[in-house]
């Protein structure tokens, strides 16, 4: 027999489980190939690029289907097939929720969302997006999806009779052979370097070959477990940083007592900001500051994300997004104020420490891994608090200065999701009948929801001014910025953050615009004029969060 024959051959067996499962086959690419699709339907700079990912894509999905089809055809149990369909459905169906009500698929930070997220926040999502007529609609495609599923494997015989014909041509099986041998290869590729990156560095080369938005559900579910895995190793090189810093002698120049405090705020719309021009006064308080000459409001900031997660491990670090560095190659700025001498004072609202929590990726294993905490952390709160004016009475109770120079950071949980849920109930200034919009999308109920927003909105300012209550007889600034923006009906009827290859104008100002304020003491006023006039001369230069951790070293 010759060598062509011999691959003649192998093509021609390579069909077989295909042939046997023709139903399954089909059902499966076709449930599988949305994201694909998707990808080659986004704005592109480089069209023939795209196009090439998009057959990439597909070749990798081909490899998917055919080895679960094998699997399958070698298997020979309805069980077996049963909990196949049911896993790819799933897929399927987490996909299309995610695209139709976020522009997201499943990576690494929906993953890590799903760890973060506490009982309280998972009830509240639910109550948000459960019932979205975007939800429904997937919900409807999954029925329908099922639906073909049960009707195709009961007229299972009928097709593969009425296509015997077809699938019996040597040319066509040749084809379907190759094609399937090639998506096996790639898809062997593909995974095999996922595998080898260890690291967040190395997981973003992989994703220039393999765009991980081009593959299919499947394949981005190893991606975003991979993620995981790999940026729960960038922690490790997080902590190897932080010791080196204490191999290092920073030191303070200040002479007098000294406290710095940074605030950081949480999905915070600047412009339902009173102090950014919004009709409603929802900052008095920062007003009444601005006024006095203390308070100092930085027009021009942006977030290079809309995620909390990437967010505050980057501006925690003492990297620059914007020179390609990576935040587990440089230290924590708490890090080296607690080196310098500082006391580091960290309360966060949105800490989540639970006894036998994995330590993976999420903001609370970076900033809560127990190494880290010894070295960058003088204390921190330690009880489960629900309200933001709750973290400060709490800070008040328990945190007792004994150094000369302090360092207080708050995170807090700000405007997040259940808006109405993040103030009291005697702190509703705003109504639906407060919101003067006449938007065809804008009913009674949006306009009562944006009420809530403008109500936690005017809360936060009350609990930043709580706070700067705590040391405005001291040598002291405090920065307060957020992590990110969130749309509130501001310009289109719809709400909450999503993730886009190409984001719209309009999203970019209500998502990634962020406020940013400095506030002064009069002591440190008078202390630090030359450093004042340099904040004033700032105020309207543009500026990215990421390096905010560069601020707070010179102003400590």
């Amino acid at each position: 027999m010759t060598f062509m024959a011999k691959i003649s051959r192998f093509l021609q067996a390579a069909t077989s489980p295909v042939k046997k499962e023709l139903v399954f086959f089909v059902l499966v690419f076709l449930m599988l190939i949305q994201q694909p699709i998707e990808w080659l339907f986004l704005s592109h700079e480089d069209t023939w690029l795209c196009i090439w990912k998009f057959v990439q894509g597909l070749i990798i999905e081909l490899g998917v289907v055919y080895t679960a089809t094998a699997l399958v055809s070698r298997c020979g149990r309805k069980w077996f097939k049963g909990v196949m369909y049911s896993f790819f459905w799933m897929l399927m169906s987490v996909t299309y929720f995610l695209v139709l009500n976020f522009d997201m698929c499943i990576s690494q930070q929906t993953l890590t969302v799903m760890v973060e997220t506490t009982s309280q926040e998972s009830g509240e999502f639910i109550d948000t997006y459960m019932f979205t007529a975007e939800s429904l609609w997937s919900y409807a495609i999954d029925l329908a999806v099922a639906a073909l599923i049960i009707v195709a494997e009961c007229r299972r015989n009928a097709v593969k009779r009425a296509l015997r014909r077809c699938l019996n041509r040597r040319w066509l099986k040749g084809i379907v052979g190759a094609c399937s041998c090639l998506g096996v290869l790639l898809m062997l590729t593909c995974y095999t370097t996922l595998a080898f990156c260890n690291n967040s560095q190395y997981v973003g080369r992989w994703r220039e070959f393999f765009p991980h938005d081009s593959l299919d559900p499947f394949s981005q579910t190893l991606h975003a477990v991979n993620s995981l895995r790999a940026y729960a190793n960038d922690v490790d090189y997080a902590v190897e940083v932080a010791r080196k810093v204490y191999k290092t002698h920073p030191s303070v120049t200040e002479s007098e007592p000294l406290t710095v405090v940074y605030v950081l705020g949480e999905s915070y719309n600047k412009h339902h900001a009173g102090i950014y021009g919004y009709g409603l006064n929802t900052t008095p308080n920062m007003a009444r500051e601005q006024k006095n000459g203390n308070l100092f409001v930085f027009t021009d900031v942006v977030n290079f994300e809309n995620f909390t997660s990437t967010m505050e491990k980057n501006t925690f670090c003492l990297n620059s997004v914007s020179n390609d560095e990576y935040w587990f190659d440089y230290p924590n700025f708490t890090t080296v104020f607690k080196r310098a001498g500082y006391d580091v004072w960290m309360w966060d609202i949105q800490r989540t420490f639970m006894e036998r929590r994995m330590f993976t990726i999420t903001v609370n294993a970076y900033v809560y891994q127990p190494e880290l905490m010894k070295l960058s952390y003088t204390e921190t709160n330690k009880e489960k608090l629900n309200l933001d004016g709750e973290l400060v009475n709490d800070f008040k109770a328990n945190a007792r200065f004994t150094n000369k120079f302090n360092l207080v950071v708050f995170h807090l949980i700000g405007q997040h999701v259940s808006y109405d849920y993040r103030y009291p109930p005697s702190r509703a200034h705003f109504t639906a009948d407060s919101i003067k919009r006449n938007e065809d999308y804008m009913d009674r109920e949006h306009k009562e929801t944006v009420a809530y927003y403008d109500n936690a909105t005017r809360y936060n300012d009350e609990v930043i001014n709580r706070i700067i209550d705590t040391i405005r007889d001291k040598n002291a600034v405090l920065v307060y910025m957020s992590d990110h923006g969130e749309e509130v009906y501001d310009y289109r009827n719809h709400r909450g953050r999503n993730m886009s290859y190409y984001p719209t104008p309009e999203s970019l100002k209500y998502q990634n615009q962020s406020p940013f304020v400095v506030w002064c003491s009069d002591r440190y006023i008078e202390l630090h004029p030359e450093v004042v006039e340099r904040i004033k001369a700032s105020v309207d230069r543009p500026y990215m969060t990421d390096v905010v951790g560069h601020l707070l070293l010179t102003l400590g």
